[in-house]
């Protein structure tokens, strides 16, 4: 395996943060606040080398009719990249706001079901990791059972704004991504998956 550096944002929010340089761009959903969806495109526009990208909970559809025709969206989809398999999975499970781009946690299941990755992108937390709110977990429990039956090497998640940090689910090594709109982001560095090596970073304006 050759060696790869990922850059990871998510929840930029319409904030025009800038984008580290790496070998792979991974953006893990809400683009904006619910809109504009020009705001996507022209995020997109300012990157420079491969991307990766899903929608947010907060991302009307026409954020991921963007993100497909620029040809970047991993939503439902695996990529192969260096000889690592990427799946996506964008929106979150339902929330109390009624958000433009959320699922019922049945039909998270459903829809990730079948899917297999090394490394996986999610907006939405699983259940139990970096998804506490007022001390109550908010995660997908469908999200988490993929990772636990499927196991891959690494995820990718956003969407809670009070947490960043790693943690491990068995073997499944979970990074949570500050929000870019905070200022921060993350850089994960790798030649083998037993070594990986995760720097949380701040981004300019």
């Amino acid at each position: 395996m050759t060696h790869m550096r990922i850059v990871a944002l998510g929840d930029i929010h319409n904030e025009d943060v800038s984008v580290p340089e790496g070998d792979l761009i991974v953006i893990a959903g809400d683009f904006t606040i619910n809109g504009p969806i020009e705001f996507a495109e022209r995020f997109l526009d300012k990157i420079r080398g491969k991307v990766l990208a899903i929608p947010g909970n907060m991302d009307p559809k026409g954020v991921l009719d963007i993100l497909e025709s620029k040809g970047v969206s991993i939503h439902r989809k695996t990529v192969e990249i260096g000889g690592i398999t990427f799946f996506g999975f964008g929106g979150s499970s339902t929330t109390p706001f009624n958000t433009p781009f959320e699922f019922d946690d049945e039909e998270i299941e459903r829809l990730i079901s079948g899917f297999k990755a090394d490394i996986a992108i999610f907006h939405d937390t699983p259940y139990g990791f970096f998804d506490w709110i007022g001390g109550k977990s908010v995660g997908s429990m469908a999200i988490r059972r993929w990772i636990e039956s499927v196991k891959p090497k690494l995820v990718f998640c956003a969407h809670i704004h009070e947490h960043e940090g790693v943690a491990k689910l068995n073997d499944t090594l979970i990074v949570k991504i500050p929000p870019a709109n905070k200022g921060r982001g993350v850089v994960v560095e790798f030649e083998d998956f037993s070594n990986v090596i995760v720097r949380f970073v701040s981004l300019k304006p």
